[in-house]
């Protein structure tokens, strides 16, 4: 958790029950109904006492257990409705927070994700924002029930005694302090074990994705032992809560028996004795000791409430995100795209400088590669493109207009992507091709993308070829084949800009060869930006742009280049050697 999170108010937490306040007055109807009958019972005990065990009233002897029926058959219904409204209530609020973050993750800029673990994302959906919701509910049933519980209780008291009663007061402060006290400790260790359980899922996430790593590079001990760290932090910082909620609740026991035995002592005095009837004394008594589990439930409560509220923290720091700045208010429409670099400049947020006034003209329908050393700045001059980052100085335009006078959608809209690492999404093939914007119900469409990007053979064979589900990231696939269903969803999106970043790195040499006759039939008439490492593979792009510790170091043709005996020639006979 950042240091300069601020903690989270209950009351903010508590805007998200509002919307169901009318589920929340019922449910504290119910728990009301179910006080007030534990009250009933207990002041009946004098009736009980006097009239029924020792007068022997037969009206008495007749109506009271039909009474305790009743009474427990009310109790139940108020509890009941309780306790299923206000956890019906939890249920929604955390179907409600977690679509808002969800949507908030779909809203947020690449920047954003760059600096966070995918485990931490994962952890704030689940467990952080389960502990917050039902905490809500959990507080609430406990602080509605209880503190009305009390309330009648002690309303038995007064009624049996007054002078008794303002005993058991004397207890509260000292019961107040000792909550006040564990409150604090609570939050601390709270946000300490949301910390506890990102780190628990990182590791599980890291083994799971590295799973051959681990077992080729015999990993297992090494992990085993870095998870047995984390696991064993959550499980001490967790046993540190219940500690501090066990002690605090004996100690609230151990005063409120100290104020019994005070009780039963003045109770004994001559004065009390003779004003008091043994129902009366036992009705005090009855409701006195029926105060305990509420006091104790209310002091355990602080542990719930801080958890709560640290994991909030924790959710509340995703919503506070700003999200991808938009202030775009022209609609782009065109059917072909020219680019142009005016002095441009990009630092990232650490003051990392990627890109340094770099000065280029892309024409419509040139296809440009991308070449140089990693850390040359190709993947993220291209990024800029599609707006992931915004440029810190000078230009991008876009048929000669500013680019962030575009909305991002009217942007993005005209670009079809292919990534080095490629995202499939657990769905059938012919959806995976066909995502997003590229929705259609027209099979003949998808089959001709897949044609194009040479997949159409291998999706045949597949157990239910189009239909066939793909597993989490297209884990059924070889890399080859994930990378030829992206450039598929590229070549159905039919964009007049299309970037492919380093596209045919997982193919294999035939595989790339068809891929590389597909693509250049589809880069005929766009505007094409290429990331290559395989030189061979851009042979025939209009321009090369050799890149080199963030500035334009070469451009030319791939003849233009070698020529000049320059970097670009240098990288182009050390693959050929390699590849000889």
């Amino acid at each position: 958790m950042s240091a300069e999170l601020q903690k989270t108010s209950f009351s903010r937490v508590w805007k998200y029950a509002t919307v169901y306040k009318l589920i929340i007055f019922v449910s504290v109807l119910g728990v009301m109904l179910d006080a007030l009958v534990q009250g009933g019972f207990a002041l009946m005990l004098e009736k009980m006492l006097d009239d029924v065990f020792t007068q022997h009233n037969p009206y008495y002897i007749k109506i009271v257990p039909w009474v305790i029926v009743g009474m427990f058959f009310l109790r139940g219904v108020g509890h009941y409705i309780g306790t299923y409204g206000m956890n019906w209530v939890g249920r929604k609020i955390i179907a409600d927070i977690r679509q808002q973050v969800f949507n908030k993750y779909l809203s947020l800029p690449t920047s954003f994700f760059d600096k966070q673990s995918s485990a931490g994302l994962i952890s704030r959906m689940t467990f952080d924002i389960e502990m917050m919701s039902m905490g809500i509910a959990n507080t609430v049933i406990v602080l509605a029930r209880d503190l009305l519980t009390i309330i009648a209780f002690l309303g038995v008291m007064f009624y049996q005694s007054v002078s008794l009663t303002l005993i058991v007061f004397a207890m509260l402060p000292i019961v107040a302090l000792i909550i006040a006290y564990v409150n604090k400790r609570f939050r601390k260790i709270g946000h300490r074990i949301q910390n506890s359980m990102t780190g628990v899922s990182e590791v599980v996430e890291e083994v799971v994705k590295g799973q051959k790593v681990v077992r080729i590079f015999a990993g297992q001990k090494e992990e085993s032992a870095r998870f047995f760290k984390v696991n064993n932090q959550n499980r001490y910082l967790n046993m540190k809560v219940v500690s501090m909620r066990a002690a605090s609740s004996s100690l609230v026991q151990f005063i409120a028996a100290c104020a019994l035995a005070l009780i039963v002592f003045f109770a004994t005095r001559p004065a009390e004795i003779d004003a008091m009837s043994a129902g009366k004394f036992m009705s005090f008594i009855a409701a006195m000791l029926a105060l305990i589990p509420p006091l104790k439930r209310l002091a355990d409560i602080s542990a719930t409430l801080q958890r709560t509220l640290a994991a909030a923290d924790s959710v509340f720091y995703i919503l506070d995100q700003d999200s991808e700045q938009d202030q775009g208010k022209e609609k782009l429409k065109a059917k072909e795209i020219g680019l142009e670099f005016n002095q441009l400049s990009f630092t990232y947020s650490d003051g990392t400088k990627a890109l340094i006034d770099l000065n280029l003209t892309i024409k419509p329908g040139q296809t440009v590669a991308f070449v140089g050393q990693s850390g040359g700045g190709k993947s993220t001059l291209v990024s800029l493109v599609p707006r992931f980052y915004p440029y810190t100085n000078g230009k991008l335009l876009i048929n000669n207009h500013d680019i962030n006078s575009y909305g991002l959608e009217s942007i993005r809209d005209h670009i079809a992507y292919v990534d080095q690492n490629v995202v499939l999404f657990n769905d059938s093939v012919a959806n995976n091709i066909a995502y997003g914007s590229n929705k259609t119900e027209d099979l003949e469409k998808i089959i001709y993308a897949a044609k194009q990007a040479n997949a159409h053979e291998f999706i045949e064979q597949l157990p239910e070829g189009y239909d066939t589900l793909l597993g989490e990231n297209g884990t059924r696939l070889s890399g080859g084949q994930r990378q030829r269903i992206a450039i598929a969803r590229a070549i159905l999106k039919d964009a007049p800009l299309l970037i492919l970043d380093e596209a045919t790195s997982a193919l294999d040499t035939e595989s790339e060869k068809f891929i590389q006759v597909a693509l250049e039939k589809v880069m005929v008439g766009r505007t094409t930006l290429v990331i290559a490492h395989r030189l061979s593979t851009i042979e025939n792009a209009d321009m090369v742009v050799v890149m080199s510790e963030g500035k334009i170091a070469e451009t030319g043709t791939h003849e233009q280049l070698l020529a000049q005996q320059g970097i670009y020639a240098n990288l182009y006979q050390i693959q050929v050697s390699s590849q000889s």
